[in-house]
């Protein structure tokens, strides 16, 4: 076990940001020593998080340094694998954030990578940190809801990001709704056995791209044969909406509740309340406890929960979901392997 274990942020986006502030400032067993972005002024912010940090021109350079242990990939979709493999063969562990890769192809090697070099892979599924999500999670593998028969979700943003965002992020399936379908698999324990998408584009600019779909319903068969129903959005406006039930034979978990405190209004014209505005008020507790468990796997010699391979199986259902799409049909997970 070492005493702190020594992290580059790679990307100091707003997520990046957030992330590094989490190392420098709420996770006592690491060091925030270097960050940067090929956004120089934001790399230079993050910087000052921590007297300890230093901003370096590349990632190149960052991994270069042998006093960094692992680092935090937050860029742009598109070069994930690029990063990891840079990464791994650099001997550094690796917390990269979703999707592990914008087709197989790529997640192969990024694991391929990983393995060869014997460093550590976490992905970005913050879900899977969050209390309610686990709690959900406990239950349901407990048996005492009966067999799973049917999972309803859905994740919708509270509107659309930049138009340059879609020339680096993916298809819509495996920047969006990815989330769902790693959800999906964490709560239930279960692989997918078929697919069934439709989607649509009506709050964006439609240039014919599985990345500028912006609505979408996701049908899916279990392994078991339980139903689940996903949908996703990128607009809202009322707020950032996750929610998702899974029923069994004998009752049901939900998660999604989101008022944003408890303060509410009631007149005679009604009763109002507040709404859970951004992905980092509704899982800000969940963004940190992701990075704290990579910190600690590190520290300890010890196996993240959210793998690589459970980051090539959500891509495979988006991959599955992009087909189905496509070619106008439910596809079978089979035609995968």
């Amino acid at each position: 076990m070492t005493d702190r274990v020594r992290v580059g942020v790679i990307g100091t986006g707003s997520l990046g940001t957030r992330h590094a502030r989490t190392v420098a400032e709420r996770v006592p067993k690491a060091a925030l020593v270097a960050v940067t972005d090929e956004r120089r002024d934001v790399a230079e912010v993050a910087a000052t998080l921590s007297p300890e940090t230093v901003h370096v021109p590349g990632h190149p350079t960052l991994l270069s340094d042998p006093a960094i242990d692992a680092v935090v990939i937050t860029t742009p979709n598109d070069t994930h694998v690029e990063m990891i493999c840079a990464a791994a063969r650099a001997g550094k562990h690796i917390f990269c954030e979703k999707p592990i890769a914008l087709d197989l192809a790529g997640a192969n090697a990024a694991l391929a990578a990983v393995s060869e070099a014997g460093v550590k892979l976490q992905v970005g599924f913050q879900r899977r940190f969050d209390g309610a999500y686990r709690a959900a999670r406990d239950k349901l593998r407990s048996g005492k809801l009966g067999e799973i028969e049917l999972v309803v979700a859905t994740t919708r943003d509270p509107s659309p990001p930049p138009a340059v965002y879609f020339e680096r992020c993916g298809s819509f399936f495996a920047d969006t709704s990815i989330h769902d379908y790693d959800v999906l698999r964490f709560l239930t324990g279960l692989e997918v056995a078929e697919v069934h998408a439709v989607a649509a584009t009506f709050a964006v600019e439609d240039i014919g791209t599985l990345a500028t779909l912006d609505t979408a319903v996701t049908t899916i068969r279990l392994e078991n044969g339980a139903l689940a129903t996903i949908t996703n959005s990128r607009r809202s406006n009322y707020g950032y909406d996750v929610r998702i039930e899974v029923a069994g034979s004998k009752g049901k978990v939900a998660v999604g509740e989101h008022q944003q405190s408890r303060f509410e209004t009631l007149t005679d014209r009604g009763a109002t309340r507040d709404f859970v505005g951004s992905y980092w008020d509704l899982f800000e507790q969940a963004y940190v406890a992701e990075i704290q468990h990579f910190v600690d796997c590190v520290a300890n010699d010890t196996e993240p929960e959210a793998t690589g391979h459970d980051a090539l199986r959500a891509l495979e259902i988006a991959v599955l979901a992009e087909r189905s799409y496509t070619e106008g049909r439910p596809v079978a997970a089979s035609k995968l392997r």
